[in-house]
């Protein structure tokens, strides 16, 4: 679980965020302005991504980033079994040594949401095709696995179907 910051200790930030803001506007100057929470909530655009995704790099420009103006503070858990967290721990460490950099689960995670984001109208509509699904009770892991085996299924069916839509001619 992330480590919280006490209420007197300034929280741990590798890059300065109006210097990412600075980058990713562009901007020729080199001075920058810090924007206060107010502001940022005010101006925090929707967090739809307009880009597409593919799983080609060649047939497409990369995803950009969009600027991040709201403070990322909300958390979600997930359960693992032990096998599960190691089989992904394996998977994150290999993936940064490949990278050759630092990365966390985190990171890897929120990439999949990027994803998700961006296939979202896919995914909502390959669902309203497929079968009903009946979540199971949490006490019954079989049957959890089968459903979120079911999910995998509609969401990589509706990445397939978006990266064939890009791909035509």
């Amino acid at each position: 679980m992330a480590k919280r910051v006490s209420g007197n200790e300034k929280p741990y930030r590798p890059v300065d965020e109006a210097l990412v803001r600075s980058v990713l506007r562009g901007s020729d100057s080199e001075e920058t302005t810090s924007v206060s929470d107010n502001t940022a909530a005010a101006s925090v655009r929707d967090s739809t991504l307009s880009e597409p995704i593919t799983l080609d790099p060649q047939q497409s420009p990369p995803i950009q980033p969009e600027p991040v103006i709201e403070k990322l503070s909300r958390e979600k858990r997930v359960l693992l079994t032990k096998s599960e967290e190691r089989e992904i721990e394996r998977f994150v460490s290999r993936l940064a040594e490949e990278l050759e950099t630092p990365l966390k689960l985190s990171h890897v995670l929120r990439s999949c949401m990027t994803i998700l984001r961006h296939a979202r109208t896919e995914i909502i509509t390959q669902a309203s095709h497929s079968e009903k699904l009946e979540r199971p009770p949490n006490g019954d892991p079989v049957a959890l696995a089968e459903f979120e085996y079911k999910l995998a299924q509609i969401t990589v069916r509706s990445l397939i179907l978006r990266v064939e839509g890009e791909l035509k001619p």
